[in-house]
């Protein structure tokens, strides 16, 4: 038994350390830490050039690249026309630039692109930093079996990325731009009036409380508030499809409506006036104006005249509300008479 003393001893020393190595996550795989796609931070970036290889099915002519910069803390687009920018969607976009990750690497070093859709299909992004680096991300197909895309950086290896995180990088010129002409909040709004070709309206609040706690009135009928401010919703939510054009180009146009909205900013009043025109030659087009007269947006004649017309909506809304009340009303009286006969 003797003779076993020692062994004994040296397989309890052994159980003990495992057992403390264990509790210490020796044995645990540590996860493989996440590596940056571009090692970058949104800050870096001084300018990003976006490269369109989308055929346009209309057969319509359109600019192959957009350029945006950041000039003295500002993004906007220098090619191919100054158009204004959606603030929110351009800050997204720089963090989802500078946050995405490398999930692996499929090739280190690939001699055939065009099977990861990163030859001529490829989406192209040439991104400049302040210290004048450039870096070229290239984004192709999908892989096979799991929810990424196909990557490359300059002339590096390619590699998997998340597809919700190319959702976020993949941007057209479009998605940048603000294509809402109708500056609005609703929170703020006191008044629209709209003085079109098909009709003349008026909301206007008679409160400084939020919007939902105001009490309206639409052409001096008292309305309720959430009408008032679903009004409000669908004016602002008016957006184009195509790209905006400098106000000075348009030449010959028609007068059909005007828009001016009374909002507090700053604690004042300020009223802006939009207008709808239209070139004759283009009828169902209406371009929208901006209160600076620099940009016009090319709206649908038919969702403008549908917005011209909103007000009806609460109104039938209002009258069927009545006429039912009246005929549950006219069927009481009358089930009332039967009884009592």
């Amino acid at each position: 038994m003797k003779k076993w003393v020692p062994t004994i001893l040296v397989l309890l020393v052994l159980i003990i350390g495992w057992v403390y190595a264990a509790s210490q996550n020796y044995f645990r795989e540590e996860e493989a830490e996440k590596v940056k796609l571009l090692g970058i931070k949104s800050a870096d970036i001084q300018s990003i050039t976006i490269h369109d290889n989308n055929t346009d099915t209309s057969g319509a002519s359109k600019p192959s690249s957009s350029q945006l910069e950041l000039k003295n803390g500002v993004w906007s687009m220098v090619e191919p026309k100054a158009y204004p920018l959606n603030g929110y969607t351009v800050s997204s976009w720089l963090d989802a630039l500078s946050g995405a990750d490398q999930e692996l690497v499929v090739e280190k070093e690939p001699k055939d692109l065009d099977k990861y859709g990163l030859g001529s299909d490829a989406t192209l992004l040439d991104i400049q930093l302040n210290d004048n680096r450039e870096i070229k991300l290239s984004i192709g197909g999908q892989l096979p079996a799991d929810d990424a895309r196909y990557v490359r950086v300059d002339s590096g290896p390619v590699v998997a990325v998340q597809t919700e995180s190319i959702s976020n990088i993949e941007l057209s010129r479009q998605d940048l731009l603000d294509t809402t002409p109708f500056n609005l909040d609703e929170t703020n709004v006191n008044t629209l009036e709209w003085e079109g070709e098909a009709a003349t309206w008026m909301l206007k609040s008679s409160s400084d409380e939020g919007a939902a706690d105001q009490t309206w009135t639409l052409n001096g009928e008292a309305i309720e508030a959430t009408d008032a401010v679903s009004l409000i919703g669908k004016i602002k939510n008016l957006s184009t499809a195509d790209d905006v054009r400098k106000a000075s180009e348009l030449k010959g146009t028609v007068p059909r409506f005007t828009l001016s909205v009374e909002q507090k900013v700053n604690g004042e009043a300020v009223t802006d006036v939009y207008r709808g025109l239209t070139i004759p030659s283009e009828p169902d087009q209406i371009w929208v104006v901006t209160p600076d007269g620099q940009w016009a947006y090319p709206m649908d004649a038919a969702s403008l005249k549908e917005a011209e017309q909103f007000p009806n909506s609460i109104k039938k809304s209002e009258s069927d509300v009545t006429s039912s009340s009246s005929e549950d009303n006219a069927d009481a009286d009358a089930n009332s008479s039967s009884t009592s006969n």
